[in-house]
């Protein structure tokens, strides 16, 4: 177990969303096919959706620094998971941006519902990862989807 607070937790949480939001704008520029460019193009804004939440609750936060403050525990299996994010392969094909990004979610979906268990954070935290959770397992059946075009 490692032992995080809530802060960075969210801070985290900000910075993953910020790596997606990159990582799909690149995506846009690998593509060459116009409908997987406008997907990637509506994925970085989604993401930068949900960057923007999660700053807006750091920022602009009623929660207390002692709800920031607190600390919780993260399984290192979720840690790992949390860090491990999917970057744009070498030399790359459509499928394989594609496995990519829908492993970024998956991970990501994967994580924001760990986080969801802790059940010692503030209410809003919980609500915005159980949206989030909801959103990413979006991303990824979308993704998947048109995967299967390209298999």
């Amino acid at each position: 177990m490692k032992e995080f607070t809530v802060k960075e937790i969210l801070e985290y949480s900000r910075n993953i969303e910020q790596e997606s939001y990159s990582f799909y704008k690149e995506a846009v520029s690998q593509f060459e096919n116009n409908d997987l460019k406008a997907l990637a193009e509506e994925l970085a804004k989604e993401e930068m959706g949900h960057y923007n939440r999660i700053n807006k609750l750091l920022e602009n936060t009623k929660l207390t620094q002692e709800e920031l403050n607190l600390k919780v525990q993260i399984k290192e299996s979720d840690h790992t998971m949390l860090i491990a994010t999917r970057e744009i392969p070498k030399n790359p094909t459509a499928l394989s941006i594609l496995e990519a990004a829908y492993q970024r979610e998956v991970n990501t979906q994967s994580v924001y519902q760990s986080l969801v268990s802790i059940t010692d954070i503030a209410k809003d935290i919980i609500d915005i990862f159980t949206d989030l959770v909801n959103q990413e397992k979006g991303h990824a059946n979308r993704i998947k989807s048109i995967m299967k075009n390209y298999q």
